[in-house]
């Protein structure tokens, strides 16, 4: 794979990752934060092997002719060692990446992912260099006293091979929650009349690359060692895959350090609400908190919930309504169970809200507690431990 030579001189960071922002710009339409993000990452590609962890990043969206296609595309120009595919099996996967240590895009995940539990697994480990790696048992090259005419004397190894490098992975729909969450994940949509865009065959990626290259070849030893300042907003699984593109973030300088640190809360948050159990219990607890009660009844709390609109968690039921035993069947993991109890005059099965509480702290983070109630005028509770997600750990719960 031929690689471009480094750029005649020393290159200002700041001024690379915005004239990538701008070229992405030019030629697709990304929502907010997304540019910034991929301009990171983009670099990101030329320095990954200085960390332990590689960022992945997730291009979802509802439909075709969302553009992923043709930010895939773009990508494809710009990252470093390249390699795109539309479908890949498991040995050619871990191969290509032992042989070439490339950077991999491929599109129409959703084709061939689904009920291939081999590569999804390659998949989840491929992020961390300590991890990363599959064994296979190879037939080994026949000894002084064995015959390769005789294919029961032929013994075999195992060898170890790589499956970590940088990823972007494309698809119609949602990712697998245990995929997601290790993805920075960004959601594309169709492009209205108003927004235009330039045809993509007039990108130049060569100056850019040059760029790229000696930009970390200037700050290499930096890249390898730096540990930045985390958000506390993100989750461990959050910051591990941000905090590669963060040490890039600082070392550009002038807003960068900044402009880091938003995109990663804001597509964390985004990814986080956008998870089937995190958004349930967003809901749960927003109807506990806006009607300041304790306890609530089932088919009460089931009334709320169906009201809601259109939600990440009312996808799997295709438009059937929530039921009491499919709420019990998402609750029961995380050990919350309806009791009957007494409510006024009535008597029923329900839920107490005490019974959440240490489930809300877990898998609800800050940030969506506090949007919520600024968006409702409720004042946060002075004690710590009345609050949810005191912890700041946003939903992990398909990890």
């Amino acid at each position: 794979m031929p690689e471009p030579s480094p750029w005649p001189e020393p290159v200002n960071g700041s001024v690379l990752l915005q004239r990538l922002v701008d070229l992405l710009k030019r030629f697709v339409i990304l929502p907010r934060w997304a540019a910034e993000t991929l301009a990171l990452w983009i670099v990101h590609t030329y320095a990954f092997h200085l960390r332990d962890v590689t960022t992945y990043i997730g291009i979802e969206s509802p439909e075709k002719r969302c553009g992923k296609t043709t930010l895939l595309s773009i990508l494809n120009e710009l990252a470093n060692r390249a390699i795109a595919s539309s479908n890949i099996s498991p040995p050619a996967f871990f191969r290509v990446i032992e042989d070439l240590s490339p950077t991999l895009l491929i599109d129409e995940v959703d084709t061939f992912l689904s009920g291939n539990d081999q590569l999804r697994g390659i998949l989840n480990a491929g992020c961390n260099r300590k991890t990363g790696f599959v064994l296979r048992a190879i037939a080994s090259a026949p000894s002084d006293n064995e015959t390769e005419s005789d294919p029961s004397l032929t013994s075999a190894v195992v060898k170890r091979y790589s499956c970590w490098c940088p990823k972007v992975l494309a698809r119609i729909g949602r990712f697998p929650d245990t995929l997601a969450d290790r993805c920075i994940i960004i959601r594309m949509q169709r492009k209205t009349s108003k927004e235009q865009c330039d045809r993509s065959r007039d990108l130049d990626p060569i100056p850019l690359k040059q760029q790229c290259i000696r930009f970390v070849a200037d700050h290499a030893s930096a890249i390898a060692i730096v540990k930045p300042e985390l958000p506390p907003e993100l989750n461990d699984r959050a910051a591990d895959i941000w905090e590669p593109l963060l040490v890039l973030a600082d070392l550009a300088g002038s807003d960068w350090p900044q402009l880091a640190r938003q995109a990663a809360i804001g597509l964390s948050a985004g990814a986080q609400e956008s998870s089937p159990i995190g958004s349930l219990l967003l809901d749960i607890f927003t109807l506990f908190t806006i009607d300041k009660i304790d306890r609530m009844f089932t088919y009460t709390l089931l009334a709320g919930l169906n009201s809601c609109g259109s939600r990440p968690w009312k996808e799997p039921l295709k438009g059937k309504e929530a039921t009491d035993l499919w709420l019990a069947q998402q609750l029961r993991p995380y050990g919350v169970k309806s009791r009957t109890m007494r409510i006024g005059e009535q008597r029923a099965k329900g839920y107490l809200e005490a019974d959440f509480m240490d489930v809300f702290r877990r898998y609800i983070s800050r940030s969506e507690v506090d949007a919520l109630l600024a968006d409702h005028g409720i004042e946060r509770p002075d004690a710590e431990e009345q609050l949810p997600a005191s912890n700041d750990q946003p939903s992990q719960a398909a990890a």
